[in-house]
């Protein structure tokens, strides 16, 4: 083309088509709920299977709690090292990397046949599931910063609906075709991660929290009391959250129950926990929060202390209970650690969602290779019980945000 000649008609520049809805808060925050449902449901499926697992490489029961507590720590210690680098570096990309790493390794777990082999398989997508957590969590934190506690229980539903999905479809799918069954989430997981990174490209990266280079940088030091107050709170609330599906899957395949039933009764408890985290989104107020904090696990514990003594169709219905009271405070306790901490929201989450968890997993494995070794499993149920009355008096200490709400940096 001659130079000032007008261009042809029928020559038209391909222009990119704003789509305003997909940078709308809620519209990303619905992405990254959907992208933690999809994670949390992969991280369900290994829920009914442990005791399956060690028949099929023939150890002794109890003989892969040891992958399990490195799946625990992989899950879970290592979001404080992706919280600590994501809130000095730009890593949105973890949001989708994360996943897909979590969904090829938990996804054949079935197809190994050593134990090493096993716990690699484990650590690793235990790993893809930390990065994601911290960087989304912060991410849908910061989408509504008014309603912080209402956008984390929204976020964290959708992590509770996941985990309550994951073990009875694990269990439904293992039943039918055997632990190696579970590579077929490798077929409808990666094709939804990929639709949903899609929408998420198209939001743009002001619509995320970014670092910003003026920000104060966190300094973990200053917080030290603070933080360690956070991680008791925080393991003591999960060793139930995280020990009655585990417990249960031990304790129900001692009656010859099958995957499917055991995968119903971890379901029922996270469907309860997360029908919890939605009343706290409806119902919650802002002036409500360190009320619920505290008293919600008082009331669950006398319902955890009652699951060793009940079964059919009333354990169902307690464990739904359990799950109801301890969800309720679930969002609230992320955004509390988020607001106290408020240039360090990633390390907050990572304490709040993941330390806590691996240090609640280290004990929950370590108390329950001690009740089978005094074939006494059902005592367990009194020790989250316990637990959920001593995590309730330490919430009643902690501070208030607002007081807390001057920078991190000392």
């Amino acid at each position: 083309m001659n130079e000032g000649q007008p261009a042809s008609p029928d020559k038209v520049t391909p222009v990119l088509v704003p789509l305003p809805w997909l940078t709308r808060p809620m519209t990303v925050l619905a992405m990254l709920a959907a992208s933690h449902f999809l994670v949390d449901i992969v991280a369900g499926t290994t829920s009914p299977v442990w005791p399956t697992l060690e028949e099929n490489l023939e150890l002794p029961t109890g003989g892969l709690l040891w992958v399990y507590v490195a799946w625990s720590i992989s899950t879970s210690f290592s979001q404080l090292l992706f919280g600590l680098w994501a809130d000095r570096n730009h890593s949105r990309w973890l949001i989708w990397v994360g996943p897909c790493i979590a969904i090829l390794c938990i996804s054949c777990v079935g197809l190994v046949d050593t134990q090493i082999g096993l716990a690699g398989l484990f650590v690793i997508g235990g790993l893809g599931i930390a990065a994601f957590h911290p960087e989304a969590a912060a991410t849908a934190g910061s989408l509504l910063p008014q309603q912080r506690s209402r956008a984390m229980a929204v976020f964290a539903l959708c992590g509770y609906l996941g985990q309550a999905a994951g073990p009875i479809y694990s269990g439904i799918v293992t039943d039918q075709y055997g632990v190696g069954g579970l590579r077929i989430g490798i077929v409808w997981g990666l094709p939804i991660l990929f639709v949903l990174v899609l929408g998420m490209r198209r939001a743009p990266v002001a619509a995320l929290p970014g670092v910003a280079s003026g920000a104060p940088k966190f300094d973990a030091r200053g917080k030290l009391p603070l933080i360690g107050l956070l991680l008791a709170v925080g393991a003591l609330r999960i060793l139930p959250a995280l020990g009655v599906p585990l417990s249960l899957a031990y304790v129900l395949k001692s009656t010859d129950a099958s995957n499917q039933v055991i995968g119903a009764a971890q379901s029922a408890f996270m469907a309860g926990i997360g029908f919890g985290a939605m009343v706290c989104a409806a119902f919650v107020r802002h002036a409500w929060e360190r009320t619920v904090l505290w008293v919600m696990p008082l009331c669950a514990a006398p319902l955890l202390a009652l699951l060793a003594y009940v079964d059919g169709w009333l354990l169902i219905s307690l464990v739904g209970c359990c799950g109801l009271l301890l969800g309720v405070t679930m969002p609230v306790y992320i955004s509390y650690g988020q607001q106290l901490l408020p240039h360090g929201q990633r390390v907050a989450s990572a304490i709040t969602m993941g330390v806590s968890w691996g240090i609640g997993g280290g004990i929950v494995a370590s108390v329950l290779w001690v009740c089978m070794k005094y074939d006494s499993l059902s005592s367990i149920f009194g020790f989250f019980a316990v637990a959920a009355i001593l995590s309730g008096v330490l919430c009643y200490f902690l501070p208030d945000p607002h007081a807390h709400s001057a920078p991190d940096s000392g």
